[in-house]
């Protein structure tokens, strides 16, 4: 289907490049990444970010597989079949779907109104992964990704994203450059504590606003704290101490939405 060579050998230079971007420095100084699986890719190639495609041959026992490669073909993607052992060099998971590619890193410009949402030094893949996911369904604008953050394009986050991360815009800064940016749009800033807080649905959420999302351990960083224009708690019925960071994110971000929704064409203000 390729019309092209079938590659054999676990050391073929284009094999050998591509594992070079399990490694988050060389992701970071080739602007690339690899996604793995099925519905990645597609996402990916939707996208138009692929730059190479590799594929075993099980992958064609599937008409959706078929045109997977037939739309890469058709998009002048370079197309690569390989044998099993040589995809293996490429994927993370234990039983791949016979599918990878070498995927450039998406930009945006920056957001110039609505909601984002900050992920401050998030460092669970899992965690990072559905934030991406829930911040993309809630309708947020971006997601700022504070310098310390687990990498949002580790597999582990990839596949945890499930394809949000080609969907929602999503940009790394410094604390200090994050907290300027939002100085310089006069964005309201929401963060979640347990003390001197309000309950969040007692709150009234601004349009343009940021969400701030604390780092599992230590929570938000004190410097957000002391920006913050809103604190909302979350109440805790049960025997926990706190919520999961990314379940966190949801019920806030929902509930935010739930209000603009609400007051549609109004101010919220």
């Amino acid at each position: 289907m390729t019309g092209g060579m079938k590659i054999v050998s676990r050391q073929n230079e284009r094999i050998r490049e591509a594992k070079k971007l399990a490694q988050k420095k060389y992701r970071d100084q080739m602007g690339l990444f690899v996604a793995e699986g099925v519905r990645l890719v597609e996402e990916a190639l939707e996208a138009s970010l692929v730059e190479q495609l590799f594929f075993a041959q099980r992958l064609l026992s599937s008409s959706r597989g078929q045109d997977l490669v037939q739309r890469a073909q058709a998009r002048a993607v370079q197309v690569w079949e390989c044998t099993d052992a040589v995809l293996s060099e490429l994927t993370d998971t234990v039983h791949s779907q016979g599918v990878a590619a070498v995927v450039r890193k998406p930009s945006w410009p920056p957001p110039s109104c609505g909601m984002v949402v900050i992920a401050d030094e998030i460092q669970d893949p899992g965690n990072m992964g559905a934030l991406l996911r829930t911040a993309a369904a809630a309708g947020a604008q971006g997601l700022l990704v504070v310098k310390g953050s687990v990498d949002v394009y580790s597999p582990k986050v990839l596949r945890a994203s499930m394809g949000a991360v080609f969907h929602l815009p999503h940009w790394m800064m410094g604390r200090r450059e994050v907290l300027e940016f939002l100085g310089s749009r006069e964005t309201a800033l929401v963060v979640a504590d347990l003390e001197d807080a309000e309950d969040f649905w007692a709150v009234t959420y601004p349009r343009d606003l940021a969400v701030v999302i604390g780092n599992e351990g230590r929570g938000v960083h004190p410097s957000f704290r002391e920006r913050a224009d809103l604190v909302v708690r979350i109440p805790l019925a049960g025997q926990v101490e706190s919520l999961n960071a990314s379940v966190a994110a949801g019920v806030l971000l929902y509930e935010i939405l739930r209000q603009h929704r609400c007051f549609e064409g109004d101010s919220v203000l």
